[in-house]
């Protein structure tokens, strides 16, 4: 006599016969297992098309390293690297448009770059240029259609930029205008000294090209004004033929002590940010604004000498965009 739970009951699996005991195939561990093999399979495919469907990865980095400035400039002309790496140290610059070996005029024989490249420090602000104490001493200069160049981590010190500035954009009427070029992580230092305020003597300075200086990013640049340089960004100039700058976005830029931290003077000034930035105690007015189309967003200035805003059309000028600034 059988129990209940001892009945014994035939069933058919996959066209075969079994026997099961207590409701129970002795054959069910197969089956899962002959499921668990069709699942692995599943996944091992869908491994392989998603690789398929995966972009490719980006091609290697050709970098290059150089200790000196005349090699620097010799391999910026070459235009199968992506970037170049300056050796830690201090480098002594003449004024850029010098010309020389050693000035880092930015000009025609660059412009004929097909791929974007970075010019960086071996680490950031590790390298100074030195301007041994030239009394014009323009450190950098981007001129005659110089384009997608990014340069970063970079000190300029020990120099008076005589009626321009340390690093300028443009400036020279009937030339093509330098875009997009990329500063970060910049450093002016209170080396930099002006002989009188009002001369003219400025951090950054934006002027006439041919089609105007275009597609320019400034992120992270910290000028210490205390030397006496009029201001750190400066756009002024231009004419007919020779447009000042557009298409400018200025960010995180920390500037100290300087007679008047930004000014913006051209009407041909056109879509120009400055954003998320701090300026502490201006002798003069933290911005001057006269002319040009300019948005100032988060931007926060303390300690001003006298205004922390200042135009002679008013309070809020037209063409002049406030957006969550604090300026006094």
């Amino acid at each position: 006599m059988k129990t209940a739970w001892q009945t014994t009951h035939k069933h058919t699996v996959a066209g075969k016969a079994t026997t099961s005991t207590g409701g129970h195939s002795h054959d069910l561990a197969e089956v899962e297992a002959a499921l668990l093999g069709h699942s692995l399979e599943i996944d091992a495919l869908a491994a392989r098309i998603a690789a398929l469907e995966a972009p490719p990865p980006p091609p290697p980095v050709a970098s290059a390293r150089v200790t000196s400035i005349p090699d620097l400039l010799t391999r910026l002309e070459e235009d199968d690297l992506d970037e170049l790496v300056l050796a830690n140290g201090t480098y002594r610059v003449s004024p850029a448009a010098s010309k020389r070996s050693d000035s880092l005029w930015i000009g025609a024989k660059f412009a004929g770059r097909t791929r974007p490249v970075l010019v960086r420090a071996e680490t950031t602000g590790g390298v100074t240029f030195d301007g041994g104490g030239a009394t014009y001493f323009g450190g950098i200069s981007f001129e005659e259609g110089a384009h997608d160049q990014t340069w970063q981590g970079f000190v300029f010190a020990n120099g008076t930029p005589t009626q321009t500035g340390v690093i300028s954009f443009g400036g020279y009427a009937g030339m093509a205008a330098p875009h997009h070029i990329t500063l970060r992580d910049i450093v002016i230092p209170k080396s930099i000294v002006s002989a009188s305020t009002g001369s003219g003597d400025h951090a950054l300075y934006f002027s006439q090209a041919v089609g105007g200086p275009h597609d320019i990013l400034i992120d992270g640049l910290r000028v210490d004004g205390s030397g006496g340089v009029d201001s750190a960004l400066h756009f002024f100039h231009s004419d007919a033929v020779n447009a000042n700058a557009w298409n400018v976005t200025v960010r995180r830029l920390a500037v100290t002590a300087t007679d008047q931290a930004i000014v913006v003077w051209d009407a041909t000034i056109r879509n120009l940010l400055i954003e998320d930035s701090t300026i502490t105690g201006a002798t003069g007015s933290a911005i001057r604004y006269e002319a040009g189309q300019v948005t100032l967003r988060r931007v926060a200035s303390t300690s001003s000498g006298q205004y922390g805003f200042y135009s002679s059309k008013g309070p809020n000028p037209p063409g002049v965009t406030f957006d969550a600034c604090d300026l006094r």
